[in-house]
């Protein structure tokens, strides 16, 4: 069951007897757009860059700036300057952008008309981006559950509406509150247990010999929340038929006043009012007929009921099925018997080759690249496919191919070479970087992404040791001093700034 609530659409215009629908509702959204179009794909990247740079408190983007994030990706490999151009003119037409002159370096006409462009996005499309990061995120997780406890919760619960309006406000809206958190439950666990029970997994499972073991407990399982939802229902409907319009007025504006009061947001009182209304109203459904239809409480006990008589003919089929394989005995017997009657092994052969088929068959396979493609042509018409057979002995061995043995001397001397120039990259690091026999990340200069590289595995190696010892590639000994730990530094980069833990690398003064 569906719980919507009208006063979504409570912007409307009166006209007599009917009411219109809020200009706003019926406005295309522009900003959602780039969402579904053939370049989706390029506009996402782009808006999510900029997205990215903007939760770094960068708003602004010249086009140079989104290409150089972009060529970082394979994917925009051939993308040029001139694509780039036309997409963000796209976005800025879709409101998804918004695109500033900056003619403050303007110094000719021809500059003029050629002017760049400050991008930034747009305050829609930046809550676009974080609905979509939320939607990429979320996990769907189904283990609801029919327990008959939760009905009788939600009675116990809704039987303190007798009393419950001559309490005060505050008490009012926590039972209020309860409430609703408990139909809220009790609805959604109904509706996610339905759905899993007619997934194709559960009707495969269904059809399985294991399904036989547990068959007894899930019908008695069920079949106790039938039997709790209906002793519970009939108290909760007489319930129902005596609740007035009065009492859910009452009720409803007790919670609203208390809310208002606790409430650091403005909170408007006819939309307050009709939410709740909406939500007694569902409740209302579930129990009790309305506008001539049926309770919903009456199709959740079919469907129960549906399931019980679904799983017992699933049960009745495979238990034919077992049967039908079980006892053969008489059948055995009765082939005996036409066997002992045979005359000669010739007539005991066919009567075999009738009854059991063909023994100890071959079967050859290939795949040939056919001439033709008409399923009429016969097996004769077409070329023979040549199969290699080869013989089954542990001895076998096929005929290798002498190779000559290749000079890879060349290739060894250039890896060796590129080795040895790693390592004097990194030694240089050290004769750079190193501070009175050690190094500071917290003192460090603007260092490139290779030295942070080459800092970060060496301290990873010292912290994965038991004593916080290791060597450089090149044999200098050092240890990692943690006494700071807990306090974080900034290590600025060629590429960003780089947040870390406070540590110091610590050189064995005889090794430098």
């Amino acid at each position: 069951m569906l719980i919507y609530n009208i006063s979504r659409f409570n912007n409307y215009d009166n006209l007599g007897d009917g009411m219109r629908l809020d200009v706003k509702l019926k406005k295309q959204v522009d900003e959602t757009r780039y969402l579904s179009t053939d370049n989706t794909w390029r506009y996402r990247a782009i808006i999510r860059i900029m997205y990215d740079s903007y939760e770094k408190m960068k708003y602004e983007f010249y086009k140079e700036d989104i290409m150089l994030k972009l060529k970082e990706y394979e994917d925009f490999s051939d993308y040029t300057i001139d694509n780039l151009k036309a997409d963000l003119e796209a976005l800025t037409s879709w409101k998804n952008l918004l695109a500033m002159a900056d003619s403050s370096k303007v110094k000719s006409i021809e500059q003029f008309k050629n002017k760049e462009f400050r991008y930034t996005l747009s305050p829609y499309t930046i809550e676009i981006e974080r609905m979509l990061i939320t939607l990429e995120n979320m996990t769907v997780e189904n283990n609801a559950s029919l327990e008959a406890s939760m009905v009788e919760r939600f009675k116990i619960d809704f039987e303190e509406i007798k009393n419950i309006l001559s309490k005060s406000n505050k008490e009012i809206y926590n039972w209020w509150k309860n409430l609703n958190g408990d139909f809220k439950a009790l609805n959604q666990n109904y509706q996610d247990y339905v759905s899993r029970f007619y997934s194709p997994k559960s009707e495969e499972m269904m059809k399985t010999t294991e399904f036989l073991l547990y068959k007894e407990g899930f019908i008695s399982y069920l079949r106790d929340f039938i039997r709790g939802l209906q002793i519970n229902s009939l108290l909760i409907k007489e319930i129902l038929k005596n609740v007035t319009e009065e009492d859910i007025e009452k009720l409803i504006q007790c919670t609203y006043e208390y809310e208002k009061g606790i409430s650091t947001q403005e909170i408007k009182e006819e939309e307050y009012k009709d939410i709740n209304k909406g939500r007694f109203l569902s409740i209302k459904e579930w129990f009790l007929s309305y506008n001539n239809r049926a309770p919903l409480i009456e199709q959740l006990i079919d469907n129960t009921n549906e399931i019980i008589r679904r799983i017992t003919r699933f049960a009745a089929q495979i238990a034919d099925k077992r049967g039908n394989s079980s006892n053969r005995k008489e059948e055995y017997r009765k082939l005996a018997y036409m066997f002992d009657k045979c005359e000669s092994i010739g007539e005991a052969h066919k009567l075999s080759s009738l009854v059991f088929g063909v023994f100890n068959m071959h079967h050859i396979k290939a795949n040939p690249v056919r001439d033709t493609e008409s399923i009429n042509s016969s097996i004769y018409d077409e070329i023979p496919t040549e199969v290699i057979l080869r013989p089954r002995v542990r001895n076998y061995r096929e005929k290798t191919i002498k190779n000559p043995i290749v000079d890879k001397s060349k290739k060894k001397e250039e890896k060796l070479k590129n080795i040895m120039a790693k390592r004097a990259r990194e030694e240089a690091v050290i004769k750079r970087l190193i501070v009175n026999n050690e190094i500071d990340f917290e003192r460090l200069p603007k260092i490139t992404a290779r030295d942070r590289f080459v800092l970060l595995r060496w301290l990873s190696k010292a912290k994965n040791s038991k004593l916080k010892k290791s060597k450089t590639e090149f044999g200098k000994e050092y240890s990692i001093k943690n006494d700071l730990v807990e306090r974080s530094v900034e290590v600025k980069c060629e590429d960003g700034v780089f947040t870390m833990p406070h540590y110091i690398i610590k050189f064995e003064e005889q090794n430098l």
